[in-house]
């Protein structure tokens, strides 16, 4: 597989621990390349704007803008981008449906 042919994540998380396992689950994912991290959904919109990814990975209880008003935000500067909410927040998954997210990932999660 080309670089050309590689999808570009970004990981937006505030907690730094859950980041570090999303990039070691990441890099394991044939196809996948990390191209940047945020700590807050106002940062991931930033990024998304200057980067373009094609996969976001979010959680959705962040600073300065949570993962749903950062999705809603993305989603209008990118239509085609790919949103995986990852989260521990079961109750919230029928709103990151209405966000158009791919899918909604309960945390914990692990690489191993």
């Amino acid at each position: 597989m080309t670089d050309q042919e590689q999808l570009r994540v970004l990981i937006a998380d505030d907690d730094a621990g859950m980041r570090t396992v999303m990039r070691k689950i990441i890099a394991k994912v044939q196809g996948f390349t990390l191209v940047a991290e945020a700590g807050d959904g106002k940062t991931a919109l930033e990024l998304t704007e200057q980067i373009k990814p094609n996969v976001v990975f979010l959680d959705v209880e962040m600073p300065r803008l949570g993962g749903f008003g950062a999705a809603e935000r993305i989603r209008a500067v990118d239509p085609d981008v790919v949103l995986v909410f990852v989260t521990n927040m079961a109750q919230y998954a029928i709103k990151g449906y209405e966000v158009d997210a791919l899918d909604y990932v309960l945390k914990p999660v692990s690489y191993g």
